[in-house]
This record gives structure tokens, C-alpha cells and sequence, in this order.
């Protein structure tokens, strides 16, 4: 047998056996595939016909010992080194794994509602690899909690803004007009920050007859009309009250109050004063003292609610001008006169005015006639009546009337109350009747004792 054939088989064997183990590997690297042949059994045989060193953190699938699967691909995952910031304090390691949720979890860090992470600067979803290649700088950014009391009713919010305002309008809760904020929506965000909102209510002003909307948080009535421009001034009034919180149905009146001083002018009248004057004849009246009228003035006070008139006050009153009385002169002096008459001129002292009626013995309201006088003297014409004052100082005075004649005061009668008055007397055969305003004429001689003042 030839020696040489053993060893060609040999040989074929070898040659067989490096065809098989020399197969073809589709390597990936962090996604990018290669092509290769190389004498490899496992994974990790597979790495160094690529030139690819295994590190420690790399991630080998199949894994280094596995034998190449019979599809030829092998996936590497190199480590790239993270480096994470968050709660204070850095932590780096190196890592094959592309999650950042999965970085968190190696450091000991949990994700809460509100959290923020930055990988190379750039906000990415935890979850969701990361794309490109590393190193990776992480950060993670914790909210603010930010407490938050609404109309007395607590809140707390996890914020990353920046500022009061934004944190509001970021959680749906942006102040509307007139809501009241303790504090600026300026405000910048820090540790620790308290707030509370007080949410305008609507209010109805009346004011005037009309009406006013406007929104209001204020704590009291005058806060809110003094926020609107409406505060009351002066001896204003608002219902409710100014110092009274602001009413549950929202209605608010303000009445505008003002006063002023009146000043009323009252006359006072003057009194006439008589006095006697031998200077004035008799029965004249002179005016020696014209009077005048007194002047009182009377102080009011006005109040008007709403330009309409509320009440009045008197305050109190003062006479400017006192009244003076008129004095009148009543004339004492008798002097003689001529009075032309059918008869004749007739001479007398005295001329009065007087109401006159007449009478006869059977005319004077009696059922039965009588001739009688208070006198004595029988009734018939020439008989004049008076009153009982006039007779007594007059009883026997020759008079003159004109229509009637001359008659002599002889009889009493009963007169007419607050009126001079006379009764002319007739017989029943010349009887006339009167009823007429008459003067009566006193004839002279003047008596010693003429009366001043008829009664």
C-alpha cells in the first residue's frame, strides 16, 4: 500500500474540517453589521478576526462561550461609558445598554411623576433607547413641589418651571381677573414656596339707579369698590356695610350721601301800638312809627342719598331783625266842622261811620207796641238807638243823619257784635226801613267830656 495515501487522507481531513469551522459570521456592532469567515466555534472565537477586543462590559449575544448559532450572527454590544447626575451627586459606570430607564435603575434612582431627563443636554423619553454613540452625560432633574391653597382648599404641585406663572398656567390653574395671589406670578420657583390664590367673585353694584358687574377677591365690600374705582367718599353708605365680607348674592349697593346747609328766612310780624295825641283830631289815626317786619332765619340740614332729597334737619334758628312795633296816634282833639246839609249847613265835632237799622213801636220784634224808651223820651222819629256802651256816654248827643235828619241819642238797643250801630225810630205813620251804612255826625256844642275812644 503506498505509505503517501494516509497521509492525503489525513491531510483531505484536516481541510474538511478547517472548510467546516471556516464558516461565515455576520457580526453586528452596536447595529452595524459585518461579514466575515473565520475558524471560530463561539462567539467570543468570532471577535478577534474582526480585530474587536471583548471588554468586561461589552454584551456579547450569543454569549462568549455559546457556539455560533447555525444562522451566523452574533451581536455586539459595546460598553460606552454614562455618567449621571442627579440628587446631588455623580455617578459613572460604563454600560452596553441603551435605555436610560435601565441607567437609573443600576445607579439606585427611581423616575416620580414630573421628572425630567437630559441625555447630552437633550430631554429623551426614559424608555426609549438613546441614539448615537456615547459617552452619555445624564441628568436628572427633579420638580419643585409647590404648595398651592385655593379659597382655603390645599394643593401641592411638582413643577420644573421657572417661575410662579408658569407653574400656574402649566397645571390649568392661571389666575383669572381680579383673583388675589399672595404672591407675584414673577415669583421664581424655589424650594419651600408656598401660595394662595383667592378666586374673584362676581359682584353687582348698584349704584345710582344703575348697575355694575365687576370681579372681586377682596376680603371686605370697601376693598372691592376701591379696587374698581367706586370707594365711597364722605358720608357715602354701602349695603352691606364697608368692613362686612363680601355677600354670598354677590349684590352690593352704594348709595352716594351728601349734605348742605339751607338757610330759611321767616317774617315776624309787628304789633301796632295805639297812643293818644291831642295833635290828631278826634277819631283820626296818625302813624307816628311805621313797624317793620322782624326777619328770623332757620338753619336746616339737607341730606340728599343719590341726588334725591333723604330728610331735613333743623339745626337751630336766630332772629337777624327783631320786629318794631307801628304806633298809631288816636286823636283827642275835638274841633268844630261844617257839614252842608238840605236843611242847612250844620256844625259838628265828631263823623263815625256806623251800620243803621230802624224801628217803631210796633217794629221792634216784639208781639206787642211799645212808645218806650230807655229815656224816656216817647218812640218816634228824632229817637236814635245805641248800643247800652254808646249810651252811657253818649245818651243825649244830638246827631245828624243824612236821609234821616236830625235825632237825639234817647234809646238802647241791641246792636250788631263788632259793628257801630245805630236804630233810627220812627212813628207807625212816617216808618221807613233801613238797612245801609251810614255816617252819623255828632253836633256841636262839644260836651266837656267828649269820649276818646267810642266803645
Amino acid at each position: 500500500m503506498n505509505k503517501t495515501l494516509p497521509a492525503a487522507l489525513a491531510a483531505i481531513g484536516l481541510l474538511l474540517i478547517a472548510a467546516y469551522f471556516l464558516q461565515p459570521v455576520r457580526l453586528v456592532v452596536d447595529g452595524q453589521a459585518r461579514e466575515l469567515r473565520a475558524l471560530a466555534l463561539t462567539s467570543a472565537d468570532a471577535l478577534p478576526a474582526a480585530g474587536l477586543p471583548l471588554a468586561a462590559e461589552d454584551r456579547l449575544d450569543p454569549p462568549a462561550a455559546d457556539w455560533i448559532p447555525a444562522s451566523g450572527v452574533v451581536h455586539l454590544e459595546r460598553a460606552r461609558p454614562v455618567w449621571l447626575w442627579a440628587d446631588g451627586a455623580q455617578v459613572g459606570f460604563a454600560t452596553p445598554e441603551r435605555i436610560p430607564a435601565n441607567w437609573l435603575a443600576r445607579a439606585g434612582l427611581r423616575l416620580y411623576p414630573g421628572d425630567q431627563l437630559l441625555v447630552n443636554g437633550l430631554a429623551v423619553d426614559p424608555l426609549r433607547p438613546v441614539e448615537g454613540g456615547g459617552p452619555y452625560a445624564v441628568q436628572l432633574i427633579r420638580p419643585l413641589t409647590l404648595r398651592v391653597s385655593i379659597d382655603g382648599q390645599p394643593r401641592t404641585l411638582y413643577t420644573r418651571a421657572a417661575s410662579l406663572g408658569a407653574a400656574l398656567w402649566e397645571a390649568g390653574l392661571a389666575p383669572e381677573p381680579g383673583d388675589r395671589l399672595s404672591l407675584p406670578l414673577s415669583t421664581p420657583l424655589e424650594p419651600g414656596l408656598a401660595l394662595e390664590i383667592t378666586r374673584a367673585r362676581a359682584l353687582t353694584v348698584t349704584l345710582g339707579g344703575r348697575q355694575v358687574q365687576l370681579c372681586s377677591a377682596a376680603a371686605t365690600v370697601g376693598e372691592a369698590l376701591a379696587e374698581h374705582g367706586l370707594a365711597p367718599q364722605g358720608l357715602d353708605v354701602t349695603i352691606p356695610p364697608e368692613d362686612s365680607p363680601l355677600p354670598a348674592d354677590g349684590q352690593i349697593r352704594l348709595v352716594r350721601v351728601s349734605e348742605t346747609v339751607a338757610l330759611a328766612e321767616t317774617l315776624l310780624p309787628f304789633q301796632n301800638q295805639f297812643v293818644l295825641s291831642g295833635e290828631v283830631e278826634l277819631d283820626q289815626r296818625q302813624v307816628i312809627q311805621a313797624g317793620q317786619m322782624g326777619v328770623v332765619v332757620q338753619r336746616e340740614r339737607l341730606r340728599l342719598e343719590d341726588g334725591q332729597e333723604a330728610g331735613r334737619v333743623k339745626e337751630g334758628q336766630w332772629t337777624v331783625t327783631p320786629p318794631r312795633d307801628q304806633v298809631i296816634a288816636r286823636g283827642t282833639r275835638a274841633a268844630a266842622r261844617t257839614l252842608d246839609t238840605p236843611s242847612g249847613p250844620l256844625e259838628y265835632y265828631r263823623a263815625v261811620t256806623v251800620y243803621a237799622t230802624s224801628y217803631s213801636p210796633c217794629n221792634q220784634g216784639y208781639e206787642r207796641c211799645s212808645r218806650s224808651t230807655s229815656s224816656g223820651t216817647p218812640l218816634q222819629k228824632g229817637v236814635v238807638a245805641v248800643t247800652l256802651a254808646w249810651y252811657r256816654q253818649l245818651a243825649g248827643s244830638r246827631v245828624y243823619i243824612p236821609g234821616y235828619g236830625i235825632g237825639v241819642i234817647a234809646d238802647v238797643g241791641g246792636g250788631i257784635p263788632g259793628t257801630y250801630w245805630i236804630d233810627l225810630g220812627y212813628s207807625e205813620e212816617d216808618y221807613q226801613q233801613w238797612n245801609q251804612t251810614v255816617t252819623i255826625y255828632f253836633l256841636t256844642p262839644i260836651p266837656p267830656n267828649v269820649p276818646l275812644v267810642l266803645p
